[in-house]
């Protein structure tokens, strides 16, 4: 007798995190909690350090900036036992010194004039010439020689040594017994106020603070520890190399650095990724934020440059304030015979492979996260949504995602970029949960027209925004107080998005106060001309009380603009004179002569005989996203989170509980959307009782964690069952990691939103990106493996205890009981509804319902009692 059996997709436990309060002070060490992901992202950092290094000479690390837990190192060597010159890397160092000596501030100004000349010594500045005159931030970001040599000019003998030492250069770490100790020490003052050490060192000031003077000199470890404590809020750790298992943090110091000053420090450091000298590391398109600073040096023998580059990320933010708290991952690169570009390049691979191991449902158990999961009142990504389709006259009833694709498959079709789709996703799905009963009174949410958003219904959907939709599921942007922002999207905001007050006279949001947008310029909507005819323009505005000025229109005139560069107000001059908001006047005319007509309220007006010219820039109100301003982000290689800080400033894109995930329309599951088998060659790899088949892109660290979880799953289950009399007979089994949903429904005719489904010795999985992003994948597949020893001890059970039991078996039962309902089934009522679930919520509350069941019996009787009634069947 063969059986077939699926598992629900969505089942995923809640990760728990743990607020660790501590007051630190000299030496004091930390204990952190055990993290189930802590080596494996160690082992991912590893490699890809490995990659990136390849067989270059250098050296790269990689620490937790919060605990000072070295994750991953090449060339330790290097990174102890050489102290060289670490060129603008020390530069932020010199910048605090100078903001601690009141020497600059936040407001000072200062121009280059593209290189500083001293007594011996001149050092062009990099960066663009004729920029105007540089705050602290900026000087950090371009790295600017002048700003700094002659900041250490002025510092004097001891203040930047003073400030150096506060953060142990000179002094080993501790890290290891063969480390160097490098070198700190102060410059001489000659007769002339000029600065000479022992060795005539000209000019030593100015090159000390610009990171090119033999007084100061560092290892990479020095160099790494100190810009994390600099960024971390002062806390010096002992670096120790270390497995994340009840890490013990030892703190060396707690250095006191004025917010003021490091805020400052921060700015110009997220500005050298953005827009200074690593910016051709496009570290800012990451789904990260991410500052750094680089460094180009001599060395101190020999003619080739050193290539520095020290970095820091933490979970994507939209706040100009980087958290101490939210600090995660520090990364120093040391590149000989390269600049601090290439360093920062080289890191690249390393913050992407960071940020691809904590995406979907993994969760640091160490610390807390803004971006966690988050239930904010009244919200519901569970939700359903009526939508009444005007043309069809008929209202459909949506799961939230449904009604998001929907909306993408009216707005988004033209869209090429997938960031931007899924920055339009999350606007979209914000809107709805915001709006939810916008047409209550009419017994629905939501029309189908531009009144709410455009949507179109169908049973067909393009794979590109099927991916955006899957890619984005559940996220919402929030305000500060947790709660869905108004989000509005247009196709061209015309180089600056609308200011609501403005444009509504409504109280505006900070969020949607306009933004200047240097990215749609070059759209198709950026310019516009349309004349219209004197008679046409009375006849539409005579169409509305607001605008009917009689029988004659004389002049139109644009009495009053917004900040940015919009219509308020409209003249009208005729029989009567009348003055309309801008806004009001646009939608006036595109009613009566057609929407293409007036395109935005953003234009100019003038007479032209017997018609008026309009010349105009954009397309559509122009509040929140733009889409045409979006897609040149996204081309550029912006990340969506990116692209919606630029247009909803001060928001934050956070996933809401609930369960929507399974209910995106049929047979649009998967990022790739196959709907059938694509005839790929998999790769195949054994253990003792399993032979594992997956697709290429499936890493070998993966493939060998999921071999080992099964035989060990399997020994455990034949332990539990060694109450039934007679040996078990469990055959070798053949485990299918499926490439794409499509391959695996047309595999296994279940439903898109079933996980795994088994059949005799096989068991064929959902795509192995899809269960890991979900947190699911070793729950499934203990789950399924829980099936097949079941049917090793009877096939013929009923189906609600087979469930129940494989639910109890794989540890789901505090996962699935959420779904229980009110309504008690007795067991045969129960074994009647499972054979044919018409849907994936009812699917969920049977499961519940068995494995009460089953765990009721174990409550009373013992988990032996089950295995003994299987075998009774």
């Amino acid at each position: 007798m063969t059986r077939e059996h699926a598992m629900l997709l969505s089942f995923a436990g809640a990760a728990i995190l743990f607020l660790i309060l501590a007051a630190p002070s000299k030496q004091i060490a930390h204990n952190w909690p055990v993290d189930t992901h802590e080596a494996e992202l160690d082992a991912a950092l590893q490699e890809a350090a490995n990659a990136a290094l390849a067989d270059r000479d250098g050296t790269i690390i990689i620490m937790d900036a919060r605990t000072g837990r070295v994750r991953a190192i090449v060339n330790s060597q290097t990174a102890y036992s050489e102290a060289l010159l670490p060129g603008s890397a020390i530069k932020p160092f010199t910048a605090l010194a100078a903001l601690r000596a009141g020497m600059i501030d936040e407001s000072s100004r200062t121009v280059c004039p593209g290189r500083f000349t001293g007594l011996n010594f001149s050092l062009p500045c990099v960066h663009a010439d004729h920029l105007p005159p540089f705050s602290p931030a900026q000087a950090i970001a371009y790295s600017c020689n002048y700003y700094f040599a002659a900041a250490g000019q002025r510092l004097g003998r001891d203040k930047l040594v003073a400030t150096l030492r506060e953060f142990d250069f000179g002094q080993t770490t501790g890290i290891s017994d063969d480390e160097l100790s490098g070198v700190v020490r102060p410059c001489e003052i000659g007769n002339n106020a000029r600065v000479r050490d022992a060795a005539d060192e000209p000019d030593c000031l100015e090159r000390a603070a610009v990171g090119e003077s033999n007084h100061v000199q560092v290892t990479p470890i020095q160099l790494l520890t100190a810009y994390t404590a600099l960024l971390n809020g002062g806390h010096l750790f002992k670096p120790q190399v270390a497995s994340g298992n009840h890490f013990r943090s030892i703190e060396r110091s707690n250095i006191n650095i004025v917010s003021q000053h490091r805020a400052i420090i921060i700015d110009g450091m997220r500005g050298a990724i953005s827009y200074g000298t690593a910016r051709a590391a496009r570290l800012d398109s990451l789904p990260l934020t991410i500052v750094g600073k680089t460094g180009t040096a001599m060395p101190a023998t020999g003619f080739r440059n050193n290539g520095w580059f020290v970095g820091f990320a933490a979970p994507f933010q939209s706040s100009r304030e980087l958290d101490a708290a939210r600090l995660d991952l520090a990364v120093l690169v040391l590149l000989p015979r390269a600049h601090g570009s290439d360093a920062a390049k080289l890191a690249r691979p390393i913050f992407e492979t960071y940020a691809n191991e904590i995406s979907g449902a993994r969760v640091d158990t160490s610390r807390v996260s803004n971006d966690a999961t988050v239930t904010p009142p009244s919200l519901d990504a569970a939700s359903t949504i009526k939508v009444h389709l005007v043309r069809e006259n008929i209202t459909q009833t949506l799961s939230l995602e449904d009604y998001v694709a929907g909306v993408l498959r009216a707005e988004g079709t033209v869209e090429s970029e997938p960031e931007a789709l899924k920055a339009l996703a999350i606007t979209v799905r914000t809107y709805a949960l915001k709006n939810i009963g916008r047409h209550a009174n009419s017994g629905y949410d939501f029309c189908s027209t531009t009144h709410c958003q455009r949507f179109v219904g169908s049973t067909d959907i393009d794979s590109r925004l099927s991916a955006a939709v899957r890619a984005t599921e559940g996220q919402v942007l929030l305000d500060d107080h947790a709660q869905p922002i108004d989000a509005y999207f247009g196709a061209s905001c015309g180089g600056e998005t609308a200011n609501i007050r403005d444009l509504w006279g409504v109280t505006p949001p900070f969020y949607l106060r306009g933004v200047r947008d240097e990215y749609c310029d070059a759209g198709p909507h950026a310019k516009w001309t349309d004349t219209i005819s004197r008679a046409d323009l009375l006849r539409a505005l005579q169409s509305d009380t607001r605008t009917d000025i009689g029988n004659r229109l004389d002049q139109v005139v644009v009495s009053k603009r917004d900040e940015t560069g919009r219509a308020e107000f409209i003249t009208l001059e005729g029989e009567h004179r009348k003055t309309v908001r801008g806004w009001d006047f646009k939608i006036i005319v595109g009613r009566s002569l057609g929407w293409n007509v007036l395109k935005s309220s953003r234009f100019e007006v003038s007479r032209s005989g017997a018609s008026f010219t309009f010349r105009g820039s954009g397309f559509g109100h122009g509040l929140g996203l733009c889409q045409e301003g979006a897609h040149v982000m996204a081309a550029r290689g912006a990340s969506y989170q990116k692209i919606l800080e630029k247009y909803f400033p001060e928001t934050i894109v956070k996933r809401i509980t609930g369960e929507s995930k399974a209910d995106v329309l049929p047979g649009t599951w998967d990022y790739r959307y196959s709907s059938r088998s694509s005839g790929f060659q998999l790769l195949t790899l054994s253990s003792e009782h399993f032979r594992l088949a997956y697709p290429r892109d499936v890493d070998r660290r993966t493939v060998d964690q999921i071999l080992s979880m099964l035989e060990l799953t399997r020994n455990d289950y034949l332990r539990r069952a060694s109450s039934v009399s007679g040996a078990l007979n469990i055959p070798r089994l053949e485990i299918r990691l499926n490439e794409s949903t499509g391959d695996f429904t047309a595999r296994t005719g279940q439903p898109w939103w079933a996980a795994a489904a088994t059949r005799g010795n096989q068991i064929e999985l959902q795509p192995v990106r899809i269960l890991k992003q979900r947190g699911v994948l070793f729950t499934t597949l203990r789950h399924e493996l829980a099936h097949i020893m079941i049917d090793s001890v009877s096939k013929r059970a009923p189906h609600w205890l087979q469930e129940g039991f494989a639910l109890y078996l794989a540890g789901e039962g505090q996962m699935i009981s959420r779904y229980l309902t009110r309504d008690r089934l007795s067991e045969d009522k129960l074994e009647q509804r499972l054979q044919h679930p018409p849907t994936q919520g009812e699917m969920r509350a049977l499961y519940a319902e068995a494995y009460l069941m089953v765990a009721e019996m174990i409550r009373l009787k013992g988990e032996s009692s089950v295995w003994n009634k299987l075998a009774g069947y």
